[in-house]
């Protein structure tokens, strides 16, 4: 069923309050029989109209309520690239969302994007995509140093991730 305008971008809003999890722009685009450019259209539209949009390797989030009352800390790492995924992995073993990788680049400042893992299988996702797009990881522009905004559900959690990421040597403190 064809959509339009503002019924389609509530419809969005729904279906990914509903989900609670990444819902990708494409399988929006084949339920609303409409292509993935005017899904990404209405994400940034619904993103100027206030709504808590982030856009993750793994599809749209909508943050809710529940979302913005979690622990968050923000860290800052040191590793070679081929340490990403164990890096991630110490992160999310904790009971801890990745949130972000940001980077000081010389030129350009402050360069952020989205990760948001909170598991295994969506750090595979995440590095799939990063293989078979030929991407490059940020921290790659920095030699290695790079941060994360973290969340959790406690501080304890947060606490047990960077002494895991400090025993593998990956932390920054200082």
């Amino acid at each position: 069923m064809r959509k339009k305008g503002q019924e389609r971008r509530e419809w969005i809003l729904q279906k990914l309050a509903e989900n609670g999890i990444a819902v990708k722009g494409a399988e929006l685009a084949e339920a609303a029989n409409v292509s993935r450019q005017v899904i990404v259209n209405d994400i940034n539209l619904l993103k100027v109209a206030g709504h808590p949009i982030v856009a993750t390797s793994q599809g749209y989030v909508l943050f809710s309520e529940s979302t913005s009352n979690k622990v968050r800390e923000r860290v800052v790492c040191f590793h070679l690239p081929e340490n990403t995924m164990d890096e991630l992995h110490t992160i999310v073993d904790c009971g801890v969302v990745v949130e972000d990788v940001t980077i000081e680049h010389p030129v350009y400042g402050e360069i952020s994007a989205q990760v948001m893992v909170s598991n295994r299988n969506e750090i595979t996702s995440f590095m799939t995509q990063i293989k078979e797009n030929n991407a490059t990881l940020l921290l790659e522009m920095t030699d290695g140093t790079h941060l994360h905004w973290l969340t959790a559900d406690s501080q304890d959690k947060i606490d047990a991730a960077k002494e895991a990421l400090r025993h593998k040597g990956y932390l920054i403190e200082n």
